[in-house]
């Protein structure tokens, strides 16, 4: 039986965010690796918070986390620092995680962000300004390095040679750059050709500047991105097949364009917080700067097998390719850049 009108029948429901933030959080136990899984997991949602704007929402997977954990998150969901929390008893996989969140979401850009990553003020206010200046990116990280240009780029590449914005500069942060080196393991192998650390490719336009590539474990991604991505689920724990196959591909052959801020807006703190984190998370002040309206996406019409035919087999190949570093005016090492 029903008594009277449902008062919210007809009724439009309006949503001033465009951007949506999506954590999967993973940790099992607070043993062995996962010894400080609670206290990165507080750094990365407290410092998301503070540093998000208004016009943002947070979604957080809890992908099988321990007790501990999973009553932080709850505690954050009832207090509204999290605007949607999914519970799920079992581990599902970063991907599929993500993907069924990201497919389905009505804001027109998404961050997608490993449970500890440390944001530091105005990331999304940077990512945001790298759309604006340039519509034809789809996907967009707040931590440049320098390794990651011939990754998934052709579009980028292309397109950006021909309309002579492509040149390489040095303008990242080396300390910075060495600071993601260290946190992932590979402070002796990431920049061991260290001209990467002083010249990164880069595309320019007017005055602002945006380096070319950018890698997964922090990135912002038009919603357009993932129509494009598998209907199926990935099956795996985690995986960089499930990375190329449901972000990387669908993004280079959605034709858009892959770019990472100038300035480092991020790190990733790894299973081992150091006591810099701490401090820098405490001294976090709230961000609620909006850059405005993000523009319509805008992306080539030539086909991709061309693009990549010419990106790959004429510039990038070896016998070129100095020459095409060269044209790019990098300043030195163009055999062994």
């Amino acid at each position: 039986m029903r008594i009277g009108r449902n008062p919210e029948k007809d009724k439009e429901i309006i949503n001033e965010a465009y951007h949506r933030i999506i954590i999967p959080v993973y940790v099992p136990n607070l043993d062995g690796y996962f010894e400080k899984g609670l206290d990165f997991t507080k750094l990365c949602i407290d410092s998301c918070n503070k540093t998000r704007h208004s016009k943002s929402v947070l979604s957080v997977v809890n992908n099988g986390c321990c007790e501990e954990v999973t009553q932080y998150l709850q505690k954050q969901y009832q207090v509204g620092a999290i605007d949607q929390l999914i519970h799920h008893k079992t581990n599902v996989g970063k991907i599929d995680a993500i993907i069924p969140l990201a497919k389905s979401t009505q804001e027109p850009l998404v961050t997608i962000s490993d449970g500890d990553v440390l944001f530091k003020v105005g990331w999304m206010q940077a990512v945001e300004e790298v759309y604006q200046h340039f519509p034809e990116a789809g996907m967009v990280s707040p931590v440049p390095h320098g390794t990651m240009f011939t990754n998934y780029t052709v579009n980028t590449i292309f397109d950006a040679f021909f309309k002579r914005q492509l040149v390489f500069q040095g303008l990242c942060n080396p300390d910075d750059m060495m600071k993601f080196a260290r946190s992932i393991g590979r402070e002796d192998t990431m920049y061991a050709n260290e001209l990467r650390l002083k010249y990164q490719m880069t595309v320019k336009r007017k005055d602002f500047s945006a380096v070319v590539g950018c890698g997964h474990f922090i990135s912002t991604l038009r919603r357009e991105v993932f129509r494009r991505s598998p209907d199926s689920f990935s099956k795996m724990a985690y995986s960089s097949k499930a990375d190329k196959d449901y972000i990387d591909v669908p993004n280079d052959r959605s034709g858009y364009w892959r770019l990472a801020t100038i300035g480092n807006f991020a790190y990733h703190m790894g299973n081992q917080p150091e006591q810099w984190m701490y401090e820098m998370g405490q001294g976090i002040e709230q961000e609620n700067g909006i850059t405005s309206k993000v523009p319509l996406p805008k992306s080539g019409s030539l086909p991709f097998g061309l693009k990549s035919f010419v990106v790959r087999r004429l510039f990038m190949n070896k016998w070129m390719r100095p020459l095409f570093y060269k044209w790019l005016k990098l300043p030195e090492g163009h055999k062994t850049y």
